[in-house]
């Protein structure tokens, strides 16, 4: 592989921006911020969590009673 000093110029940037990214992560201010927007985006996400959270719990209370069913039908010789 040949290097490419256009690549290499892509490569120290991209270290410089992740270097940047991780310093202002260990940032307490950042932090709190982050914090606070992930505190808003789970409370707007919340209402379609738990309404998706209620459907799966239904479609698995009626796999489940199929499931029974089936074994209960296989199980029992007057079925």
């Amino acid at each position: 592989m040949q290097f490419s000093p256009v690549r290499g110029h892509f490569m120290l940037i991209r270290r410089l921006i992740v270097k940047a990214l991780f310093a202002a992560a260990r940032n307490p201010q950042v932090q709190r911020k982050a914090g606070e927007a992930a505190g808003k985006a789970v409370d707007k996400a919340r209402p379609g969590l738990m309404k998706a959270s209620r459907r799966a719990g239904e479609l698995t209370r009626k796999a489940g009673d199929k499931i029974g069913d089936k074994i209960k039908g296989l199980s029992d010789p007057d079925g």
